[in-house]
């Protein structure tokens, strides 16, 4: 099965993933997931994307250029976004418990309702 991840604003294709099998009882929210740490391994830049929801607890997005991203709702507990750069993101309701941000770039982003301990 594939996860498609487009641009926001312009539906452009950043990343396609390919999931095997064993994803089809997953849910919605796993398979983002899984197909962002995928894009992000592969060195994809992740610009505007839509990434609402996904499941990326303990996820290593280190370096990641999620520039405009949407990540509302998003589970992220424990992931590790050092050095991402988040500018313009938004991440409102997104949970960060945990989650390490050590030289991430968040100029403009959104916060809203995040739950960050």
């Amino acid at each position: 099965m594939k996860v498609r991840l487009e641009n926001r604003w312009t539906a452009a294709l950043l990343f396609e993933a390919e999931l095997g099998a064993a994803f089809k009882a997953e849910s919605e929210s796993a398979k983002l997931g899984a197909a962002v740490k995928m894009a992000v391994k592969a060195g994809a830049r992740l610009d505007g994307a839509i990434l609402d929801g996904a499941s990326l607890v303990g996820a290593s997005l280190v370096g990641a250029i999620l520039v405009g991203a949407s990540l509302d709702g998003a589970i992220l507990d424990g992931a590790s976004l050092d050095g991402a750069i988040l500018d313009g993101a938004s991440l409102d309701g997104a949970r960060l418990d945990g989650a390490r941000l050590d030289g991430a770039s968040r100029e403009g982003a959104s916060l809203g309702g995040a739950i960050v301990a």
